[in-house]
């Protein structure tokens, strides 16, 4: 099969995914945390009270999240015993490039969803002081690169051992 038919076939099944949609809504409310939990820019301005706290709060939480998700969604057809099968079938270093392809290609999109969500509330948090000039590459760089990071550290720690339990524990000793 060519790789731009699997990736929209492991794509369409990731986002049919419960789990996925568990971490996805998880992901978009992760900046609220950045409003009362998780404040690590030190300023009192409004951009950092307001922009740069959420975004990185929602960064590390979905960071966190969308490693998880990679693990588990690495490990399904280990889980379910069919990845003779799949192997026969398909290579398997190109389904993990289709996999992970698919697994960026939802963070980008929990990305332009959370950023879309909170726009109207930070434009009314920060007041007069919104710039989108600032909003866009906040967001981009915090929580986009937070996504991103997760992702490749988990699939990274899950390629090297090919177990969810030890690669957990390596993403968990990564991000901690």
């Amino acid at each position: 099969m060519k790789t731009v038919r699997l990736f929209q076939m492991e794509l369409r099944r990731l986002l049919q995914s419960r789990l996925a949609w568990i971490v996805i809504l998880l992901t978009a409310l992760s900046p609220l945390a950045g409003l009362s939990l998780y404040k690590p820019a030190s300023a009192s301005t409004m951009l950092s009270l307001y922009l740069a706290n959420p975004a990185l709060a929602g960064g590390v939480a979905g960071g966190i999240l969308f490693g998880v998700l990679a693990v588990f969604e690495l490990d399904r057809t280990n889980r379910s015993r069919v990845d003779v099968l799949t192997d026969a079938a398909v290579s398997p270093l190109r389904m993990a490039l289709v996999r992970l392809a698919a697994l960026i290609a939802s963070a980008l999109l929990t990305l332009c969803v959370t950023a879309l969500v909170w726009l109207p509330v930070s434009i009314h948090l920060i007041g007069s002081v919104f710039d989108g000039g600032d909003y866009v590459p906040t967001y981009l760089l915090f929580m986009g690169m937070g996504l991103l990071l997760g992702i490749l550290a988990a699939s990274s720690a899950y390629q090297f051992t090919r177990r969810a339990d030890l690669s957990l524990v390596l993403f968990a000793a990564f991000a901690g």
